[in-house]
């Protein structure tokens, strides 16, 4: 930054402005560049107003959202690789000055509602893509002086009252990282960071409604295609190479891909829609990944901590569903499986996984928890608890449309099914019809199950 004798500063920023053939002939002017930028100057040059909705477009200001202050959070969070506490006051003490005196505008919102303490995401390279802004009262010019080259200068002068900053996309993460700059500044005090940056310099001209950048939006945030979760799930590992897994997340991960590649039941048929691959109605390597989550801290409370037994465990489990409900089927070569048959449906085989806990419960006793004993007494005792539940014709899983009449497909279904589960588990008779009681009989299982399972950890 270099002060002007007339006191005013001007900012000389090196870009890289690059060539798109695909724009507007008329557009081909408006130029834009690519760099990066300080954060903690980037959040004096901006923030602007907010959207607000009105009837007349052409009086449409701005095109940012209202700040979600969770996601800002949760992104300083990752980019720390560190849980932060006191999160209400650590960004009054950072925004305030920011934010406050803008509170009555709508869009705005202080003090902010966020939890108390954020944990992160875990990540090896945390790191995110680059942002989109809009400016008025910018220039670039050539570094060389050839209009044909592309490294140049970005030149504004910030006391400038015409220099007007918009963001298109990108101020969670503009936020987030300010706040994460300035809680790493309290350990060293030199740190500062510059995010990539896409900058557009007067595609609306001043004043006008932002129009080219409100397309843009769109562009990027609603035409654009998101990527499936189950695809992303697949690549996690891959992305970590040989590191070991970081925390559950990473470790559901593992074992959601050994029990679609290479262990159990389910191998060649979990799905990942974004390659196509698996078997249609059957359980997506996402919502696979999700349920194993949930069950890990029951097996590593019952001794069952590495990746290989955890998953021959879960193996074992849905391996003796599948025979307990009388549906064990594989698929034949073209890849199909009955169309009536909803034991591999996953919003059974998620709640059969939901019973792990109810299982370690039983068969913690058994000397060893993966074994043809542990399987066959599994086997029984879903297939018991099936038989409670009504589940079962003629020792068949019940074929679909029964199960939509139960009301275990559509809104709710899915924690009625787990709670009538749930509720046969530990009962000694057929469960009732009602909701409220299947559901409370659920609960008192459940209650059963974690208190046995912690005492006996504790005694041993």
């Amino acid at each position: 930054m270099r002060k002007k004798p007339d006191g005013t500063s001007v900012q000389r920023i090196s870009v890289i402005v690059p060539k798109n053939p695909f724009v507007h002939p008329a557009l081909q002017n408006k130029h834009h560049c690519l760099c990066a930028l300080d954060v903690a100057k980037l959040m004096e040059w901006w923030p602007g107003t907010p959207h607000s909705p009105h009837r007349d477009a052409a009086k449409v200001k701005a095109i940012q959202r209202s700040l979600d202050w969770k996601r800002v959070a949760q992104i300083a969070s990752y980019l720390l690789q560190d849980e932060i506490v006191q999160v209400p006051e650590r960004i009054d003490e950072f925004f305030c000055d920011i934010y406050e005196p803008k509170k009555t505008e709508p869009g705005r919102e202080w003090p902010p509602r966020v939890s108390k303490v954020v944990t992160p995401m875990k990540s090896e390279f945390p790191t995110f893509s680059n942002i989109l802004l809009h400016v008025n009262g910018a220039k670039i010019t050539s570094a060389s002086g050839s209009e044909e080259a592309r490294s140049a200068r970005l030149i504004f002068d910030e006391k400038n009252p015409s220099l007007r900053f918009s963001v298109i996309d990108g101020q969670h993460r503009i936020n987030g990282a300010y706040f994460a700059v300035r809680l790493l500044q309290e350990r060293q005090p030199e740190a500062k960071w510059e995010i990539p940056a896409e900058v557009f310099l007067d595609l609306d001209a001043a004043g006008d409604p932002p129009r080219k950048q409100a397309q843009i939006f769109i562009d990027v945030n609603f035409n654009q295609k998101k990527v499936d979760r189950s695809l992303v799930v697949d690549l996690f590992p891959t992305a970590r190479g040989r590191r070991e897994a970081l925390d559950d997340k990473e470790r559901a991960q593992d074992i959601g891909r050994k029990l679609m590649l290479e262990t159990g039941p389910l191998v060649g048929m979990i799905q990942i829609p974004g390659i196509k691959y698996g078997v249609k109605d059957v359980i997506t390597l996402a919502t696979l990944a999700n349920a194993i989550e949930d069950v890990l801290p029951e097996l590593q409370r019952c001794g069952i901590d590495d990746l290989e037994a955890q998953t021959e465990f879960l193996a074992q489990c849905l391996t003796a569903w599948l025979e307990a409900s009388g549906r064990f089927e594989t698929p034949n070569k073209r890849n199909t499986l009955d169309p009536e048959n909803v034991a591999y449906q996953g919003r059974v085989l998620v709640s059969i996984l939901d019973l792990v806990p109810a299982i370690l419960w039983k068969l913690r006793r058994t000397h060893h928890l993966v074994s043809d004993e542990a399987h066959q007494r599994t086997k029984k005792l879903l297939q018991d608890t099936a038989e409670r539940a009504g589940l079962l014709e003629d020792k068949v899983f019940i074929d679909k449309s029964e199960f939509k009449n139960r009301k275990y497909l559509g809104s709710g279904g899915i924690g009625l099914f787990r709670d009538t589960l749930w509720a046969a588990f530990g009962a000694t008779e057929k469960v009732p019809g009602r909701p409220e009681r299947i559901s409370e009989l659920a609960n008192q299982t459940r209650a059963r199950a974690a208190k046995t399972l912690a005492a006996e950890v504790r005694d041993e």
